[in-house]
């Protein structure tokens, strides 16, 4: 499902009211960040640039306007021309909290406001290193792309690099992670090794493209796009997190579909769910627990190391998995 976002605002900046604006094919300007989410301490970049409806010549300014809290933090006179764009950096101190910033962003020609836009800039506080959190488990990695272990250094959280290992010569895993989009022959080999270890570990599936056919989870092909979306938000897999930054992920996102047979022994937790009216569970993040075994499968996106949502989420899938350890450890 893709969400538009229309900000709807009468604001004066500069002395000159901002209309509503759609960023489309219409407007005269496109306005873009590298990233719409950032730690803090933290930089902003946020890049403007003409498009063809402009026609007239003269001189073309950007005047930008940061707001946090209802309050101006910053404005800036920006020049631009038809062949270059206009580039707006700014450096934010150390958040306590989330905050929500809005980007304001001014077209002029020789003096005479054309069109504004706004954008929304979500700034969190530095991310917190997991090894705070109590945990000595031994965690293994599949990943043949690498991103995973980006992750893993910035939570400083020791892990095993089992991608390219015989399951033997690490011992018994107390979590594994699997990276995103493993291609068949990959996830055969993988699917293997853990049917070779004797205890159960917790295994979280990373987004992929498809599954190895065994009828009960696939990824559907057909019309596999988000159209109505609900969010379990009491889930510590979702703490930190409100809906937006859900469908941000949940965007172009494919959904897993369960088919539970009847009378097989499967408690499943779906925690951001789409509403299809077709039998199954259809959902973007979901645990299953079959014989003690705990398998949680995100199919949210989660490739970004700098995006805080992206940090925040898999913060909570690493927790969530040490919790299930836990609980298994003292029973």
């Amino acid at each position: 499902m893709k969400i538009r976002i229309i900000t709807v605002c009468f604001t004066l900046m500069a002395g000159h009211l901002f209309l509503p604006q759609l960023c489309r094919a219409s407007s005269f300007f496109e306005m873009a960040f590298k990233s719409d989410s950032i730690y803090t301490p933290g930089k902003m970049n946020m890049t403007m640039k003409l498009t063809n409806k402009v026609k007239v010549e003269g001189d073309y300014e950007f005047r930008v306007g940061i707001y946090a809290a209802d309050t101006l933090v910053r404005k800036q006179t920006l020049p631009v021309t038809k062949e270059e764009p206009a580039f707006f950096e700014l450096t934010f101190p150390k958040a306590r909290d989330r905050m929500d910033v809005r980007c304001r962003a001014g077209l002029f020609l020789n003096g005479q406001f054309i069109e504004g836009q706004e954008k929304p800039l979500t700034v969190w506080p530095p991310l917190v290193p997991f090894s705070k959190e109590p945990t000595e488990k031994v965690i293994w990695v599949f990943d043949i792309s690498g991103r995973l272990q980006i992750f893993f250094e910035q939570l400083e959280v020791k892990t095993v690099d089992a991608t390219f290992q015989a399951a033997r010569d690490f011992g018994a895993p107390d979590i594994v992670f699997i990276g995103e989009c493993i291609d068949p022959n990959s996830m055969r080999v993988i699917t293997h090794r853990l049917e070779s270890i004797d205890s159960k570990p917790v295994v979280i599936f990373l987004r992929q493209k498809q599954l190895l056919e065994n009828g009960e989870i696939v990824i559907p092909k057909e019309e596999n796009r988000s159209k109505t979306v609900i969010c379990d938000l009491n889930s510590p897999l979702l703490q930190g997190l409100r809906k937006l930054d859900i469908m941000n992920m949940v965007d172009n996102a494919s959904y897993l579909r369960i088919n539970k047979e009847k009378g097989k022994d499967w408690f499943i937790d779906s925690y951001v769910t789409e509403v299809v009216e077709k039998k199954g569970i259809h959902s973007y993040l979901l645990s299953i627990e079959e014989e003690d075994q705990v398998t949680i499968y995100c199919q949210l996106y989660l490739a970004d190391c700098d995006n805080p949502r992206y940090g925040i989420l898999f913060n909570n899938l690493l927790k969530f998995a040490n919790k299930i350890v836990e609980s298994k450890k003292n029973r």
